[in-house]
């Protein structure tokens, strides 16, 4: 009799841990959890232009020109994104001698470097900016991705070099900071072979630790038609990628993609192309770690920033707050509630008294985008107050919710002043 006792014993002690275990995993799986931009609520603001030209390629002045300028109007942040073509001079050794010698004359500001590669099998149809945190930027390993994947003067389709380049880039840092890749002008040429509606998802899901989104608000604001695009595709100056409420991007983050559009830049080349000159016009503002190279990497990895245009916010927070939330979600970041939990979205601004052309300003109407169900609807529009613009309940519907926000001011007679963010995620168990 004293083994079968022994064995009851046994099984109620084993019951008992295996009971007490459930009920601790119960609880810690009821809890709100949280994941992404792990410096929310310690980070810092940065204005950043992500997309220039200078002579090494097809712009009109020199690196320490498009720095001056930089500075000049306000930048905290310039990326130099020369072609990658084979006959021009990006990633070469005096592109990165020019990029040294212009952080080394001003200090204040962080000059990322970068190129503008011509994915295949678009042969120079289709750009995308390859931007490189500080360990991985030596001149040898430019040279490489540009001599062995760029697609301008290579015969052939090569329809699996652009998945080559993209493994290279992630087999760079397998446990470290990768490169960033966006896709630019995602709507300039629709129709090409290498478009990114055809290709941008193929593309993220082979390397979704690099290819992190696209370029919402193109440059060339100067030019007519606006953006060097086709006349009448953009929407308030954006690419309809993102202007359009269950456009190409609403319907990734309904396929549940985590990818970033929320980009503004001058794609500057030089003042009689079109452009505006570095943060004169347009910026995309990065909640990063810090001001150096990898933390503007870090944010742009993370989906921390929104973009602007003619500086009519100087901040922009929208905030997910949610029961058992330690703080508010933030764009870029991702929460996991139960079905049916009650979460606040609110919209904060800073709007500066003078836009970019030192005219009064306001900001005229506000927009909370959600997806949920594969479909996006807008959940609130109107004027905002300042600073807060708009606080909106919402039950989590099954399957979770991603939400987006966007403002605009209306200018008689030109295109509106818009800004977008980057999305938050609530996700369901």
């Amino acid at each position: 009799m004293k083994p079968a006792r022994r064995a009851r014993t046994v099984f109620a002690v084993a019951a008992a841990v295996l009971a007490a275990a459930g009920l601790a995993w119960s609880q810690a799986a009821s809890r709100p959890a949280v994941r992404g931009v792990e410096w929310a609520g310690k980070g810092v603001w940065l204005r950043a232009e992500l997309h220039t030209h200078t002579r090494f390629s097809d712009g009109g002045h020199t690196v320490d020109e498009i720095a001056a300028a930089a500075v000049r109007h306000g930048c905290d942040v310039v990326a130099i994104t020369d072609h990658t073509d084979g006959n021009l001079k990006a990633a070469t050794p005096e592109y990165f001698t020019a990029i040294r010698d212009a952080r080394l004359k001003y200090p204040s500001l962080t000059i990322v470097t970068g190129i503008e590669w011509n994915p295949p099998p678009g042969k120079g149809q289709e750009h995308a900016n390859v931007f490189f945190p500080s360990g991985l930027e030596a001149q040898d390993r430019l040279a490489q991705f540009k001599e062995r994947f760029d697609d301008y003067d290579k015969k052939g389709e090569n329809p699996e070099l652009a998945l080559d380049a993209l493994r290279w880039l992630d087999e760079l840092a397998p446990k470290g900071l990768a490169p960033a890749v966006t896709l630019n002008h995602p709507s300039r040429r629709p129709h090409s072979t290498s478009a990114p509606r055809l290709t941008f998802e193929g593309l993220h899901r082979a390397a979704p630790r690099v290819v992190i989104g696209f370029e919402g608000g193109p440059g060339h604001q100067r030019q007519d038609p606006l953006g060097a695009y086709p006349a009448g595709t953009l929407v308030d100056r954006w690419d309809p990628f993102v202007a359009e409420v269950g456009g190409q991007w609403d319907q990734w983050l309904a396929r549940g993609l985590d990818v970033w559009g929320a980009s503004a830049t001058a794609d500057f080349h030089s003042e009689g192309n079109g452009d505006f000159w570095p943060c004169e016009f347009a910026s995309t503002r990065l909640y990063a770690p810090d001001a150096s190279v990898d933390g503007v990497i870090r944010a742009l990895h993370a989906g921390s920033y929104f973009g602007e245009h003619g500086h009519i916010v100087d901040t922009v927070d929208l905030r997910v707050a949610a029961p058992g939330l330690a703080a508010p979600v933030i764009p870029g970041q991702r929460a996991t509630v139960r079905q049916g939990t009650e979460i606040t979205t609110s919209l904060s601004l800073e709007i500066p008294e003078r836009d970019y052309m030192r005219r009064s300003n306001r900001v005229t109407q506000v927009e909370l985008i959600g997806i949920a169900d594969g479909k996006a609807t807008v959940l609130f529009e109107g004027e905002p107050a300042s600073p807060d613009a708009f606080s909106v309940p919402i039950s989590v519907p099954p399957g979770g919710i991603v939400l987006r926000a966007r403002g605009r001011r209306t200018v008689v007679g030109q295109p509106a002043l818009t800004f977008y963010t980057n999305p938050i995620r609530i996700a369901t168990r």
